[in-house]
């Protein structure tokens, strides 16, 4: 969520409270007849407007609005952490040097997949609370080696902050170990 969104939902809020706080006030002043009102209300003039023919076109046209509005405001409220791309050190007044982060986040995942042990890694780049988080996953076989796993990940993890130059990249590898080893092919 950003933070107008965030911004947004408070002074939303904040309105829909003061105004059922008025008409709180205001129904408990009618009750008491604190507002100078004899009588039941006439509501015939709203009674009459809902007969019109046009009433269900625009009742229908309001409610899909608002349909859309809230569908709107849902989306608004999913998080989204992926990075489509960054910007790389260098980029001056003139210009603006970016990289896509998806096929790099790729390329590290297949750089680690390639180490001895590791049956298949993915990688992503994300933003998590403000910060760019590098995120390798990688399935290894039982019986490989966790220090050359380990070794191979922070290589990788340098490698990364090197080929995007970003100091402020953050590696995130989370290791999930097979249950079984992977099956070899029969010879017959």
């Amino acid at each position: 969520m950003s933070r107008a969104v965030i911004a947004f939902d408070r002074l939303a809020t904040l309105l829909l409270g003061l105004l059922l706080i008025v008409g709180g006030l205001a129904g408990i002043a009618w009750w008491r007849g604190d507002l100078g009102l004899s009588g039941p209300l006439n509501v015939d003039a709203v009674a009459k407007q809902t007969e019109q023919p046009w009433w269900p076109w625009v009742t229908g046209l309001v409610g899909a609005a608002l349909v859309l509005l809230g569908l709107r405001w849902l989306a608004a409220h999913v998080i989204t952490r992926g990075v489509g791309q960054v910007r790389l050190p260098g980029t001056g007044k003139a210009g603006r040097l970016t990289a896509q982060v998806n096929p790099v986040a790729d390329a590290a995942a297949t750089v680690l997949e390639g180490t001895e042990g590791v049956r298949s890694c993915r990688g992503t780049i994300q933003r998590d609370r403000g910060q760019l988080v590098a995120r390798l996953r990688a399935t290894i076989e039982p019986q490989a080696d966790l220090r050359e796993v380990a070794a191979a990940a922070d290589g990788v993890a340098t490698d990364l902050k090197k080929v995007l130059g970003r100091d402020d990249l953050h590696c995130l590898v989370t290791v999930h170990v097979a249950r079984r080893p992977r099956n070899l092919a029969r010879v017959t």
